[in-house]
């Protein structure tokens, strides 16, 4: 017998899937995803299989968005339906058909219901350490469209490349809508295009659309993702608001796995150990302040070097973490580039940057730019820019930047 669960519908949960589930072919209603999806924000990074997971009817029918008294017969007929419903998904030249649900269960007295999802489904929600999708909850119980569901989730997937193309067959095939809407200017306007009004004023991503054509007919469909951020000013100070909760709750580890997900890495209790000596509040502050940052292709290597670099700055308040991330930030996104820069291409770019991901004016972001250009391009091998510090500030900058680089290239 599974263990048994009671959870809390909280949209502020996690749901995290697979990349290959997401992928997968499957038909759902709106109503139907969002139990799907709400079971999913309820495993938990630590779990190692599936629960029978009770959710109170109340809040249950809530979520789902139905009005009125909860009516066990309507619930029931949903979940029926559900469970009859499978989703396709090819292993090597395997095409799989598997059911969602394995057991429902109403229990009437308690005003509960009892779901748990079909063991087959173990690898694609459970563990996972690769080639996964982790959003918020609440990005998804809002929207009212089965179609805005899995749009979202096929460009949440992108998000970080910031664009996604699809074959208009294929496109079609992933949202279910392979026999609806055939002209394609119908399907642009019955599914593309109110799911793309409903991402943008719901959820934390949006899109551009772009139509590719063969000849005068539309065979892809490009989608330009744009992430939809919180001023960064009120992320922190929510972030710092919450620091005594994260410190004080019963397991760390756990806490620190739950925003590891929220950067799509699964941590290790060797990788959390291996930054505690750092403070635990260098540790929470720096994963609050890069959790939404789409230009660190490796979040633990970058961490590893940022805490590094902090533990320089002993008397260091949390307040001072963006300053002293600026110069690691700027050398990995420039490390990227296999292309020859000029010094005014970076200076130009790493203004740019200071503006738009530390919410600087410009005469402020210049400001700063000058403050660390020498270490910057020395950090990128930039010649053609003086010298004015001593030989023994040279020296030990150079061992730093070094340090720093070889740092930067382990976490690549």
């Amino acid at each position: 017998m599974l263990p048994t669960e009671l959870i809390e519908v909280n949209r502020n949960n996690f749901v995290t899937k697979s990349n290959r589930l997401i992928e997968a072919n499957y038909k759902l209603g709106v109503v139907e995803q969002k139990i799907i999806l709400c079971l999913a924000s309820n495993i938990q990074p630590t779990d190692s299989d599936f629960k029978t997971y009770t959710l109170p009817i109340k809040e249950f029918t809530n979520l789902l968005g139905l009005r009125g008294t909860p009516k066990y017969t309507e619930l029931r007929k949903i979940t029926k339906e559900l469970m009859q419903k499978v989703f396709e998904i090819r292993i090597n030249k395997k095409v799989i058909q598997v059911a969602w649900l394995s057991y429902v269960a109403y229990n009437e007295s308690e005003g509960t219901i009892d779901i748990r999802f079909d063991p087959f489904l173990r690898p694609y929600l459970l563990e996972l350490k690769r080639e996964f999708t982790s959003y918020k909850l609440e990005n998804v119980v809002k929207l009212k469209s089965s179609y805005a569901i899995r749009i979202y989730e096929l460009l949440k997937q992108y998000e970080k490349i910031q664009e996604r193309t699809f074959l208009l067959s294929d496109l079609r095939e992933l949202l279910g809508a392979e026999n609806i809407y055939p002209a394609y200017g119908n399907f642009k306007q019955r599914v593309l295009l109110p799911a793309q009004k409903e991402l943008k004023n719901k959820t934390d991503i949006s899109f551009k659309l772009e139509e590719i054509k063969n000849g005068r007919r539309v065979a892809k469909v490009k989608f330009i993702i744009q992430s939809v951020k919180q001023n960064k000013a009120e992320k922190l100070s929510l972030f710092e608001e919450n620091l005594e909760e994260f410190k004080s709750a019963n397991s760390l580890i756990n806490q620190v796995k739950k925003l590891g997900l929220r950067m799509g890495v699964q941590l290790t209790n060797e990788v959390i150990h291996s930054w505690e000596k750092y403070g635990i509040d260098n540790v929470l502050l720096l994963m609050g302040e890069i959790q939404d940052r789409e230009d660190i292709d490796n979040p633990i290597g970058y961490i590893t070097t940022v805490l590094k670099t902090l533990k320089a700055h002993k008397e260091s308040h949390p307040e001072d973490v963006q300053n002293q991330m600026i110069l690691p930030y700027l050398v990995s996104y420039f490390s990227k580039s296999k292309e020859p820069m000029s010094d005014w291409f970076i200076a130009e770019r790493a203004i740019e940057k200071l503006q738009v991901h530390y919410s600087m004016e410009l005469d402020e972001a210049t400001a700063k730019f000058e403050e660390i250009k020498e270490e910057l391009f020395k950090a990128l091998g930039v010649a053609g820019y003086t010298i004015s510090k001593s030989k023994e500030e040279r020296i030990q900058q150079q061992q730093e930047i070094e340090e720093l680089l070889k740092q930067l290239q382990l976490s690549k």
